[in-house]
């Protein structure tokens, strides 16, 4: 499988179960703490891999 198709999948299903633990759980206990940083790598990954297909 491609590197960037890698990329984009495990970037959303990292966003996707971030922002459902985001939203579930208390805000600014230690794992709403976790959703947040695992949101942030899936639009870290989705971005890196639309990136990397980006023609200029």
């Amino acid at each position: 499988m491609e590197r960037f198709i890698r990329l984009i999948a495990g970037g959303g299903t990292a966003l996707v179960a971030g922002l459902w633990i985001v939203t579930l759980l208390e805000m600014g206990s230690i794992p709403w703490a976790l959703g947040t940083v695992l949101v942030l790598l899936g639009v870290s990954g989705l971005a890196s891999g639309i990136w990397l297909e980006v023609d200029w």
